[in-house]
């Protein structure tokens, strides 16, 4: 997940959070005053009840119920309920209320009490010594109903608000990242071809222009870098030929004279055998070096992969002339554009001919079969022998430089020509997958992007 969306989601989530607790409070302070509200709204009647049940005169009581009615109303499933003092035990039970609710009320303090929907109110009403208890009842339809919406409110109200949040949360972590995307964009631009240019620095004394400068710190000293190994490649090039190749003269030269002991013959040709395998291996190291710091993407063109293909066949006849390489066309793609990459021809001849010669060499010349496909994205060269195979916890060191596999030591070579076809291959960004048994054989597959027209 990108930064930007994660800090997007966490703002979101503390806002949630914020607003979720919000929201509770409101709800349940306006719960408890609706409730209060509502039991104030029965003692009231209940009150008027219980003095006009102890007005001796019949008038009189019916002044109280015509005030409760005219000025105050009835309640929904209004009940009023008269107990004489002491209570009535059976009246109590019928009631299905706790006793401990009945023992609640002293003097003008009523006692409330809230079951199934129901309000109760018990008052103690005392008057020429006459003492009863008041039991009433009602329904709040107004105020669950009032509650019900303030919940649809509230949790509509929260879901938009939600949605506003994640809306300006993005909007903020992207204008906050936007100097970061610039830095991204500039960065990807900068190759070996281009190390002299650098990130525009805002003068804006935050974290993003020390970024900046750190990057370009990092850009001179890798400027420095690539500018000393492309000396030493192109210089070591030429200085280490050349003495080489006076010595495998001289060596051959030593060799050609007539009457010369056997045994300086014998020491002529061990020179003149490793002297060549000292032109092999710098000539692979300054191989590996080049493609180290990107190559000569000047010399880069249209190559089609199956006539590739077709050449490193050839070059294998050449070097090995009994291989048993074999190439399986009947997988190409009916789009001949798929075939098609953009790349240098010398070095990716040089990979897949390291992987063919390898091949044939490990598998003691047994057959290899290459096969062409493609997918939506790469041209894709599987080449497959029946060799010695790799070790599982030895696949993963294959390319690095000088590294031999343990089962590798009655064959000869350096260590040098997969490192140098990874590179290759990572060059014209492509990639490497290698599938290895013991004893049954090694399957590398290529990846290649082809060229889109």
């Amino acid at each position: 997940m990108k930064i930007q969306s994660k800090i997007a989601l966490i703002f979101t989530a503390l806002s949630a959070g914020i607003i979720l607790a919000l929201s509770i409070f409101v709800y349940f302070f306006a719960s408890e005053s609706i409730s209060a509200s509502f039991f104030h709204r029965l003692e009231v009647r209940s009150d008027i009840v219980g003095h006009a049940a102890l007005q001796q005169n019949k008038s009189l009581s019916s002044i109280y119920y015509d005030i409760k009615e005219r000025h105050l109303g009835s309640l929904p499933y209004e009940k009023h309920r008269i107990l004489p003092d002491p209570q009535d035990e059976a009246t109590r039970k019928r009631l299905s209320l706790p006793s401990s609710f009945f023992e609640k009320p002293q003097g003008d303090i009523p006692a409330r009490f809230f079951n199934h929907d129901t309000s109760y109110v018990v008052l103690r009403i005392a008057r020429n010594n006459q003492k009863i208890l008041v039991v009433s009842s009602a329904l709040d339809s107004y105020g669950m109903q009032e509650m019900a919406n303030l919940k649809n409110l509230l949790t509509i109200g929260f879901l938009i608000a939600m949605i506003f949040v994640f809306t300006l949360g993005k909007l903020f972590s992207s204008e906050i990242f936007k100097p970061i995307r610039r830095i991204i964009r500039n960065v990807k631009g900068i190759n070996a071809h281009n190390l002299h240019q650098r990130l525009v620095v805002d003068p804006t004394d935050d974290d993003v222009e020390a970024l900046s400068q750190t990057f370009n710190d990092m850009l001179d000293r890798l400027e420095v870098t690539f500018e000393m190994q492309n000396n030493f490649v192109s210089n070591a090039s030429h200085e280490f030929r050349t003495p080489l190749t006076v010595v495998s003269g001289e060596a051959e030269l030593g060799m050609a004279m007539p009457g010369l002991p056997e045994g300086a013959k014998e020491s002529f040709f061990n020179i003149y055998k490793e002297v060549e395998k000292l032109e092999h291996l710098t000539t692979s190291m300054l191989s590996l070096a080049q493609t180290g710091f990107d190559g000569k993407k000047e010399n880069w063109e249209e190559v089609r992969i199956d006539e590739l293909i077709l050449s490193v066949k050839e070059a294998a006849d050449r070097i090995i002339p009994d291989n048993k390489v074999t190439i399986d066309f009947n997988h190409l793609p009916e789009d001949e554009c798929k075939l098609t990459v953009f790349g240098n021809l010398a070095l990716l001849k040089a990979a897949f001919s390291n992987i063919v010669l390898n091949s044939c060499k490990y598998s003691d010349n047994q057959p290899v079969r290459i096969k062409i496909t493609a997918d939506d994205k790469y041209v894709i060269v599987e080449i497959t022998d029946q060799g010695i195979g790799i070790p599982d916890r030895e696949i993963g060191q294959i390319f690095v430089p000088f590294f031999r596999a343990s089962n590798t030591s009655r064959y000869k070579g350096y260590g040098i020509g997969l490192p140098l076809t990874h590179n290759i291959i990572r060059m014209h960004q492509g990639k490497v997958e290698v599938h290895s048994r013991v004893e049954e054989g090694t399957r590398f597959i290529t990846y290649l992007p082809f060229k889109y027209f």
